[in-house]
């Protein structure tokens, strides 16, 4: 695959690099033994001349290739003394070699990462604090709300990473069915009880073999935004940090809307296809889901599709004592100490956070943007789609809400992810009680977490 270029002597060099894992591994393992860049102070502030080449990776496909590369070429026309090369994979290889190229001090100097990765590498000690940058005015995060912010820092308070897409969990509701089935949308600040109480209401009137939710009590996001709401802490550390029986009463609830047939199978919901375009909620046969905020677009495709006229809409997670339980979920731009040209990489991030040509260009493609006036200029733009609109008008919504921020342990997607959902699935079919199973989970997860 080949990036967008300028011409034919520019291509080979700026050519992003989608091929065969081994090949990259066997690269990064090699450099295992360079030593890293002795920076300069300023050099560490970002300080210094503009200029020469520097490596930008991503995770993504199609339309945001596409979009990143057009950033990247407005940044090197802005500096015609500096070349950005281009790496790209699908998020699971994408990380499967990054991995191998921060073991082997091989990073790109603008590496792209998310929240829940970030502990990966805060804990290996490869990336750059971005504070010092920020101290110069190499990078300006003036126009980023510091809850948003937040979500870039690592265990000790640094910031590792520039959030610049802030993506979050929504309640997607089929707002035609809930109508049909006389189930009022539950108002602003709604809790558990409250969201209980609405799945009730709309089973009472749901078309028979149409459930009120899917079963999500083996969804770690949904988790989260319990905890969250609860004013508890999701870890201590590389631990988790709420206790058994929080988890007890929250899995038990899940298996009360089960009981109640309020929610789909088990079975049902193995089946699942994983593409929000191919849910059940896309496909009108669930009322409700806890999914992406920008999922909106895609299931509201497949209803169009249909023709029947049903319209969704979103709403943030349900509330707790402590407030909003919606946390987001940030992807940005990370610098590795094995860059050797710091200042040019700085430069870059700037204007990725901060440049309207920027923002117009990627267009909140992988979660909303987060510097305020650039989100503004997409709100204001009278050709935002409606959907797309009311996706970063909830994000809005949910940062004006100050959500709560987790730093997230080493290993939390590879460790956490995988034992929370796999145990609560056998509570949901019948292989374990709810205490054996937040017994087995708590024993994988710390051990797991605390290698």
């Amino acid at each position: 695959m080949q990036a967008r270029g300028r011409g034919p002597r520019r291509a080979g060099a700026r050519r992003v690099v989608a091929g065969s894992l081994a090949v990259l591994c066997a690269a990064a393992v090699a450099a295992c033994g360079q030593r890293l860049p002795d920076h300069s102070p300023e050099e560490l502030g970002g300080q210094g001349e503009i200029t020469g080449d520097i490596r930008l990776s991503w995770w993504g496909s199609g339309t945001r290739n596409e979009r990143t590369n057009a950033v990247a070429d407005i940044f090197e026309a802005d500096h015609p003394g500096v070349r950005v090369s281009r790496e790209t994979a699908d998020f699971g290889n994408y990380f499967k070699r990054l991995n191998v190229q921060g073991a082997g001090r091989n990073m790109p100097c603008v590496t792209q990462l998310q929240a829940r990765t970030l502990g990966d590498f805060t804990a290996r000690d490869v990336l750059l604090p971005l504070d010092p940058m920020i101290e110069s005015g190499a990078i300006d995060v003036s126009d980023i709300p510091d809850a948003v912010l937040d979500t870039g820092r690592g265990a000790d308070g640094k910031l590792y990473m520039l959030p610049t897409g802030a993506a979050y969990d929504a309640l997607l509701v089929n707002e035609t069915l809930a109508r049909e089935a006389d189930a009022p949308l539950p108002e602003p600040g709604y809790d558990w009880d409250d969201y209980i109480d609405f799945l009730s209401q709309a089973a009472d009137g749901l078309p028979e073999g149409i459930p009120a939710t899917s079963l999500r009590g083996g969804l770690p996001n949904f988790f989260i935004a319990y905890v969250q709401g609860l004013g508890e802490e999701m870890f201590s550390g590389d631990a988790l940090g709420f206790s058994e029986e929080l988890l007890i009463g929250y899995w038990e609830m899940w298996e009360e809307i089960r009981a109640r047939g309020l929610a789909n199978s088990p079975t049902a919901n193995a089946e699942e296809p994983p593409s929000p375009e191919a849910s059940y909620v896309a496909s009108g046969d669930v009322l409700s889901d806890n999914r992406p905020g920008n999922a909106l677009t895609p299931i509201q495709g497949t209803l169009d599709g249909q023709g029947q006229g049903h319209r969704m809409t979103s709403l943030p997670l349900p509330s707790g004592p402590a407030g909003s339980g919606n946390v987001l979920i940030a992807s940005g731009l990370s610098i590795p100490r094995n860059c050797d040209n710091v200042p040019t990489a700085a430069a870059f991030i700037d204007f990725w956070a901060n440049d309207p040509r920027s923002g117009d260009t990627y267009a909140s493609d992988n979660g909303a943007v987060t510097n305020t006036t650039l989100l503004r200029r997409q709100l204001d733009d009278p050709d935002l789609p409606d959907l797309k609109k009311r996706e970063l008008a909830l994000y809005q919504r949910i940062v004006a809400d100050d959500p709560p921020n987790v730093v997230y342990p080493p290993g939390y997607l590879a460790v956490f992810e995988s034992a929370f959902t796999r145990a609560y699935q056998d509570v949901a079919f019948g292989h374990q009680t709810v205490p054996e199973a937040v017994d087995t989970f708590f024993a994988e997860a710390n051990a797991g977490l605390a290698r």
